[in-house]
C-alpha cells in the first residue's frame, strides 16, 4: 500500500483536490476529520482542552465550539501551541490505526490529507507528498469569499500557517490552482496516474 501526502495553504483548494483523489479510486484519511473525532465529549483531548480553555468553549450539547475555539488560539499564539501539543499526537495515532485498517483491506493508495502537514512533520513518515497551490491574491479572495472573513483576519490565518512558498520546497509534487475546476481535475488526474504507476 502507497501512502501519499496531500496539504496546500488555506483556500488552496486541498479538499477539492481530496474529494477529486477519492473519486479517481483513492482511500482518504482526513486529518481535519480525525480532529473532530478525538475531541468528542467525555475523550481525553475534550477533557484537556476543557480544562485547558473553560466550560465557555462548550456548546449546550458539550460539544467543543470549534469555532469559537478557532478564534482564541488565532489570537495568541500559546493557546495555539497548547491546543496542538493536545490534539496533534492523538491525530497521528489515529491516523496511523486508520491506515493499519486500509492496509488489512487491500487498499492500494491511501492519501492522508493535512493542513499542517509539513508543520506536524508528517512529511518525515510520509511520502510523496503533493501541495496543492495557488497565487497569494487567488488565496486571500477565496478565503474571504468561503469564510466571510475581514482582511484581518485573513491576514491572521497567513501569519498562523507555513507560508506557501516554504510548503512549495517541501513538497514532492505541486499542483497549481488558479484556474478552473476542469483545469485543477485534469491535473489532478495526471498526478494519480503518476502515482498508479510507481506502484
Amino acid at each position: 500500500m502507497k501512502v501519499v501526502g496531500l496539504t496546500g495553504g488555506i483556500a488552496t483548494g486541498k479538499s477539492t483536490a481530496a474529494s477529486m483523489l477519492l473519486e479517481l479510486g483513492a482511500r482518504i484519511i482526513d486529518a481535519d476529520e480525525l480532529a473532530r473525532e478525538i475531541v468528542q465529549p467525555g475523550k481525553d483531548a475534550w477533557k484537556e482542552i476543557v480544562e485547558a480553555f473553560g466550560e465557555e468553549i462548550l456548546r449546550g450539547d458539550r460539544t467543543i465550539d470549534r469555532e469559537k475555539l478557532r478564534r482564541i488560539v488565532f489570537q495568541d499564539e500559546k493557546k495555539r501551541k497548547r491546543l496542538e501539543a493536545i490534539t496533534h499526537p492523538r491525530i497521528r495515532s489515529l491516523a496511523r490505526e486508520k491506515m493499519q485498517k486500509l492496509a488489512a483491506e487491500g487498499a492500494e493508495i491511501v492519501v492522508y490529507v493535512a493542513p499542517l502537514l509539513f508543520e506536524t512533520q508528517v512529511h518525515l513518515w510520509i511520502r510523496p507528498v503533493i501541495l496543492v497551490a495557488c497565487d497569494s491574491a487567488t488565496q486571500r479572495k477565496r478565503l474571504r469569499r468561503r469564510d466571510g472573513l475581514s482582511e484581518e483576519e485573513v491576514e491572521r490565518h497567513f501569519d498562523a500557517q507555513m507560508p506557501l512558498e516554504e510548503k512549495r520546497r517541501l513538497a514532492d509534487v505541486i499542483i497549481e490552482n488558479n484556474g478552473t475546476l476542469d483545469e485543477l481535475r485534469k491535473r489532478v488526474k495526471e498526478v494519480w496516474e503518476e502515482l498508479l504507476h510507481s506502484l
